[in-house]
C-alpha cells in the first residue's frame, strides 16, 4: 500500500513536472517569438527613420544651395543695375498731344467739348523707360532679361540710348502690375503657411 501510495506520489510529481516544464519551454518560446516579431518591427521602424533622415538632409542641402545661388543672382542683378541706372532713367516725360489751331475748323467739325481727352499715355505725365522694365522684370524673376532693345546680347553703340527710350507704360501700369504681383505673393504666402502648420501638426 505503502509503494502504491509512493509510486502514485511519484507519478504526480512527474506529470506536475511535465506540466512546469511544458509550461516553461512555452512561456520561453512565445518570449522568444515576440522578441524576434519585436526585433523585426524595430528594424523596420529604423531603417524607415534612417530613409526619411537621409531626405530631410537631402531636401535642407537642397534648400540651402538654391537659396545661397539665388542670393548671388540678386547680388549680381544688383550690381548690374547699379551701373545700368547711372547710365539710364527710370522715367521720361510722356508724349505731348498737340491739337493743329492754324486751320481754321469746317462746319463739320467737332467742338471742343465733342472732341476725345487724351489718353493718360499721351499727356506728357512720366513714363517709365526701357530699362525700367528692364529692372523691374529682373527684380521678379530674378534673371536679367533685355526689354526691348535695352539689354539685348548683342550690344551696340547705342545700347544706352535704347535703355532710355519709352516703354510706352506709365506710372498707373507699374501700379496696377504691382498690385497683382503683391496680391499673388500674400496668396502663396498663405499657402505655404497653411502647409507649413500642417505638416508641424503631423
Amino acid at each position: 500500500m505503502t509503494s502504491l501510495a509512493a509510486r502514485a506520489l511519484g507519478l504526480l510529481c512527474a506529470a506536475l513536472a511535465l506540466v512546469g516544464g511544458g509550461y516553461w519551454w512555452g512561456h520561453t518560446a512565445t518570449d522568444n517569438a515576440w522578441q524576434a516579431k519585436q526585433a523585426k518591427a524595430d528594424q523596420t521602424v529604423s531603417k524607415a527613420i534612417a530613409k526619411e533622415t537621409k531626405r530631410a538632409d537631402l531636401a535642407a542641402a537642397s534648400y540651402l544651395q538654391e537659396h545661397l545661388d539665388q542670393e548671388d543672382r540678386y547680388a549680381d542683378l544688383h550690381a548690374t543695375y547699379q551701373h545700368l541706372r547711372r547710365r539710364a532713367p527710370l522715367v521720361v516725360p510722356g508724349p505731348v498731344v498737340v491739337a493743329d489751331c492754324s486751320r481754321t475748323p469746317g462746319p463739320d467739325a467737332p467742338g471742343p467739348e465733342q472732341r476725345p481727352a487724351p489718353d493718360t499715355a499721351g499727356d506728357g505725365g512720366p513714363v517709365l523707360t526701357l530699362a525700367a522694365v528692364r529692372m523691374w522684370n529682373g527684380a521678379l524673376t530674378g534673371v536679367d532679361s533685355p526689354a526691348g532693345a535695352c539689354g539685348a546680347a548683342v550690344a551696340t553703340e547705342g545700347a544706352d540710348a535704347a535703355c532710355a527710350e519709352s516703354a510706352g507704360l506709365t506710372l498707373d501700369d507699374a501700379w496696377a502690375n504691382h498690385a497683382t504681383n503683391a496680391r499673388t505673393c500674400a496668396e502663396d504666402r498663405q499657402r505655404f503657411q497653411h502647409l507649413i502648420d500642417y505638416l508641424n501638426g503631423k
